[in-house]
């Protein structure tokens, strides 16, 4: 009786251990290894992708790895960027559609080539529209600038800022510019731009768009006697080398820009957006004033190195003829943002 006892008790221990057991493995997660709520932060380190076309070491390549160095800093290594520079991940138009469909999570563009897919912000391109530095910035700066910007969102590129790269100049091997007669027939390389195209025609020129790696070559082989560029851009990729004359027309302005997927963006906390917009802008503008201090700098060493520079006296003469580029670029486009900048001069 007694040993029977014992097995009826041993047997309520047991009973009584299983059930705690199933009672434990049925509570809750621990609160550390509960989902985040939503609009918060993750602490999960995130690898991102920037892809550009330029050299290391240039303009386009200081912009990302700045953008870069200040992300990771921010987030305290939330995010990773790495840097894929001299189009290892697509060139132009084939790097913004990597981009568009999320195989790149950044880019610094040729802001130019953005008029593939937004028409309307081919206003940037019109020829003599800038007419300094200041007017550049004062545009940037403006309520009409970061309205500008968000045509973008539309075609999956979030637009994180503008970086100014300076006036576009003409080189030639030939003979200086300094009317536009002396232009009449030049064969000149230019940006893969309706406008661009378009301003050269008008101008005389046989103007001949060229995807940006190709140039060199192309100016060395004789198969284009002229390109167009900024100061900075012609001595960091050594244009002097196949060109011996700049005539400073500064018919353009040049800017740079930094997207980044318009998902990725918008899958973020509203924290995390705002430090991505602030710090592509701020670095575009800190990166663009660089630019502008280190273009006498610039013109002063390819001056050294043999390269012979003019000013154009009569701009008006230029400006006079281009006058049909903005009546077409109005047949399909509104004049808001022309008007935009045009009251800030």
């Amino acid at each position: 009786m007694k040993k029977r006892n014992l097995i009826l008790v041993s047997l309520v221990l047991l009973v009584a251990m299983l059930l705690s057991a199933c009672s434990s493995s049925n509570e809750p997660a621990s609160t550390s290894s509960a989902p985040e709520q939503s609009g918060t932060a993750s602490t999960e380190t995130k690898v991102l992708k920037l892809g550009h076309i330029a050299a290391p070491g240039t303009a386009y390549d200081n912009f990302a790895n700045e953008f870069k160095r200040q992300i990771e800093e921010k987030s305290d290594g939330r995010y990773v960027i790495d840097v894929y520079p001299a189009g290892q991940l697509g060139v132009d138009r084939e790097l913004m559609e990597s981009l568009q469909i999320g195989n790149v999570d950044f880019t610094v563009i040729t802001a130019s080539d953005i008029n593939q897919f937004v028409p309307e912000m081919a206003v940037q391109d019109l020829p003599f529209l800038f007419m300094s530095w200041d007017h550049v910035f004062k545009f940037l700066e403006s309520d009409a600038a970061k309205e500008f910007a968000a045509l973008t969102d539309s075609v999956g590129m979030k637009t994180l800022g503008f970086m100014p790269r300076g006036f576009r100049h003409v080189t030639s091997n030939i003979a200086p510019v300094n009317t536009p007669a002396d232009l009449k027939g030049l064969k000149i390389r230019v940006a893969e731009s309706e406008v661009y195209i378009d301003t050269f025609k008008n101008l005389g020129a046989n103007a001949q768009a060229m995807a940006w790696g190709e140039v060199f070559t192309a100016l060395q082989q004789g198969t284009i006697d002229a390109h167009e560029n900024t100061v900075i851009t012609t001595r960091d990729y050594k244009i002097n080398e196949v060109q011996k004359y700049m005539s400073e027309t500064g018919h353009f302005f040049a800017f740079a820009m930094m997207q980044m997927n318009t998902e990725l963006f918008n899958n973020m906390s509203p924290d995390d957006q705002k430090m991505f917009t602030e710090t592509g802008y701020e670095v575009a503008a800190q990166l663009g004033k660089e630019q502008q201090a280190n273009e006498a700098a610039a013109k002063k060493e390819l001056e050294g190195l043999g390269m012979v520079f003019n000013e154009v006296e009569n701009k008006q003469a230029f400006v006079d003829l281009v006058q049909p580029v903005y009546n077409k670029f109005l047949e399909t486009q509104d004049s808001k943002f022309l008007d935009a900048i045009k009251a800030l001069q």
